[in-house]
């Protein structure tokens, strides 16, 4: 039978034993510490610094041993406006701070990761994607350009051959400027679209007003292609805010593309009316529609399935209505038609109040 020990005796050999423990343990953790890749620093209860490592010496300089925390953070931190759950040191570096408890020591245990090499990567990443995008954009310019540009020198130089006949002549001038008008819609399309995330001037606009514009702006295009247009209005004094200017043009936009679809002797109908405070304008055609593959990719830049097209009509549209805090649903069947619904919250009288109030001011 082992004989007990004595309490008062118990103690000092508990003590012994653990004092006998603790460097070994203390060495281990400081070990530890400075194996790691991330910059490690330790904190006491008063705030100053009682251990670090190799990368935080490298991420915040020398004094760091003993020196203060609060003197560390005002010497080698440098906040920016843009550094979210990140620092930015005065060296250019941006880091992540994580930040726990010592407990039950007192104290803090501070991880510093250093994120400069992720983001130099994510930022030659994005730079690479906006080349590839800008390649991409080129190449479908210069193939947009390219097509009405070289049927245009070929109609010139018809124009140019000796004892052409009246009717050629006619045939070819005709021909020329309307590639030519094709250029010069293209460039157009590419002026809107380039212009479409830019900051335009707004206003009260009269939606009764907008509309009687549009159907007179649309009159002769639709003669032109021998298709009907019925404009329904039904808005009263509707008000809306925004860029007349660049509605207009968005709305013409769709509107001609109805025509275009549309055979000779059919309607393309536009009804406008008001609903639970928006307007919503519909424009529907009878024509040859969409595929239900493309619907999804209508709105993409440069996706465009005419000859002569750049792809950027509806895309300019879409820009526009959401300008406009709007938003615009399609609804399409191959050899059915099409229905395009623009919607665009209304001006209401308190708000409109409020404005006059403000502009009297």
């Amino acid at each position: 039978m082992t004989p007990a020990v004595p309490a008062p005796l118990q103690r000092p050999v508990e003590s012994t034993q653990k004092a006998k423990t603790r460097p070994t343990a203390a060495a281990r953790v400081k070990s530890l510490i400075h194996a790691m890749p991330n910059g490690v620093v330790l904190l006491d209860s008063r705030g100053f610094v009682r251990e670090v490592n190799n990368e935080a010496l490298r991420l915040l300089g020398e004094p760091l041993l003993g020196a203060r925390w609060r003197d560390v953070i005002d010497r080698a931190f440098r906040p920016q406006a843009d550094d979210g759950h990140e620092v930015s040191l005065y060296s250019g570096r941006r880091v992540r701070l994580d930040i726990s408890s010592l407990s039950p020591e007192p104290g803090q245990l501070i991880v510093i990761t250093d994120l400069s090499e992720t983001r130099a990567l994510l930022a030659r990443i994005s730079h690479l994607q906006r080349l590839t995008a800008m390649g991409k954009m080129v190449a479908s310019l210069a193939h947009q350009i390219r097509t009405p540009l070289s049927a245009a020198m070929l109609y010139s130089e018809g124009l140019q051959r000796e004892n052409l006949p009246p009717e050629q002549q006619h045939k070819f001038a005709r021909k020329l400027n309307e590639r030519l008008q094709d250029l010069e819609s293209q460039l157009n399309d590419m002026l809107l679209y380039a212009k479409s995330g830019e900051q335009q001037p707004v206003g009260h606009i009269r939606a009764l007003s907008l509309m009687e514009k549009l159907a007179q702006q649309i009159e002769a295009i639709a003669q032109q292609h021998e298709v009907t247009t019925a404009f329904q209005v039904d808005v009263d004094d509707a008000m809306i805010l925004g860029n007349e200017t660049a509605l207009q043009g968005a709305l013409q936009n769709i509107i001609v593309n109805a025509i275009h679809a549309s055979k000779a002797g059919t309607k393309v109908e536009v009804h406008t009316f008001c609903e639970n405070d928006l307007l919503k304008i519909e424009v529907i055609d009878t024509g040859c529609g969409i595929a239900k593959n493309d619907l999804s990719q209508i709105f993409t830049p440069f996706f465009t399935k005419k000859q002569h097209g750049t792809g950027l009509g509806l895309a300019v549209v879409k820009t526009v209505i959401h300008a406009h805090q709007g938003h615009i649903d399609v609804e399409s069947e191959l050899g059915v038609g099409t229905k395009f619904q623009i919607t665009i919250p209304l001006v209401t009288s308190k708000e409109s109040s409020t404005r006059g109030a403000s502009d009297e001011s």
